[in-house]
């Protein structure tokens, strides 16, 4: 082997031993830029397009504009007006993405994903952060419920309804 390529292995090792032993050093906020971010989550007893058109009345409840939707795919996409940042020109607008799927018929689930993006101080673009903890999310899905007339069941904390078998056909 020459003495460049071992010097080459030599720096690989070290710096993939470094990257490995300092994910727990790595801060919060920039992590969380490279995660996915995970939905809450939502489940209603109504048929999908029920829930769909709730869902688009209940974006614009809590004074979102809605720039996309698609009643067959159960996407929303949907933006905040602009808001003065911290700092001289700098401005603030919150996102929600919305995906709605049947589970089984007359069992829809809702996924939201709130975002913040607010432009950066390098003229660079902007951040977009998924938020995980936001009161827009209990106003999206409060005025969810008042759209179906029913409160939705948060399946990390409650069971799923457990719907009645169907009598056997003789």
């Amino acid at each position: 082997m020459t003495h460049s390529l071992r010097a080459f292995v030599a720096l690989v090792v070290v710096l993939s031993s470094l990257g490995l032993s300092g994910c727990e050093n790595v801060p919060t906020r920039v992590r969380e830029r490279f995660e996915a971010p995970q939905p809450q989550l939502r489940i209603y007893q109504a048929e999908q397009r029920a829930v769909f058109d709730a869902a688009l009345r209940a974006s614009k409840r809590i004074g979102f504009t809605v720039s996309r939707s698609g009643a067959a795919q159960g996407v929303i996409k949907a933006h905040s007006a602009l808001r003065p940042g911290d700092a001289f020109g700098k401005a603030r607008q919150n996102s929600i993405d919305v995906k709605i799927e049947t589970l089984d018929p007359g069992l829809t689930q809702v996924a939201v994903v709130l975002r913040e993006q607010e432009e950066s101080e390098s003229f660079a673009g902007a951040t977009d952060l998924p938020l995980r903890q936001h009161a827009l999310y209990a106003g999206f899905f409060g005025g969810l419920d008042a759209e179906l007339g029913q409160t939705g069941i948060d399946p990390t904390s409650e069971p799923l309804p457990v719907r009645p078998s169907e009598p056997a056909v003789k």
